[in-house]
């Protein structure tokens, strides 16, 4: 059986589907061009898409100048494109996008949380 997305949506809040609604807060690496945040954005959405999951927001928060620098991947940071998404994913699925995280070299930090229904 196929549902839209807003089907799917709809499902949820009436407490039909089971999956959590995630919430990632992504820091990612600030490069001159838009175009490996966009790659990023694919990427982690294609994963979410194909693993069942659904994606019910993107926002691009933008550049940032961060309050420290940080060392990711062997490099120093000091500026980072902030991105919020939230999705609704089992925990199979959640721990896939978390590990995608974890070794993209665009990455500099995530928080995942889980929002209580």
């Amino acid at each position: 059986m196929s549902y839209d997305a807003i089907s799917i949506i709809a499902c949820f809040f009436q407490g039909q589907i089971k999956m959590p609604l995630y919430n990632i807060l992504c820091v990612a690496a600030h490069y001159p061009e838009i175009a490996p945040i966009r790659e990023l954005l694919k990427t982690t959405t294609q994963i979410i898409n194909n693993g069942g999951g659904l994606i019910k927001n993107v926002d691009y928060w933008g550049t940032q100048t961060l309050p420290n620098k940080m060392i990711r991947h062997q490099q120093i940071y000091d500026k980072g494109d902030y991105i919020h998404m939230s999705f609704l994913a089992s925990p199979p699925l959640l721990k896939n996008v978390n590990n995608l995280l974890k070794l993209d070299p665009r990455v500099i930090r995530w928080q995942t949380t889980k929002e209580k229904m």
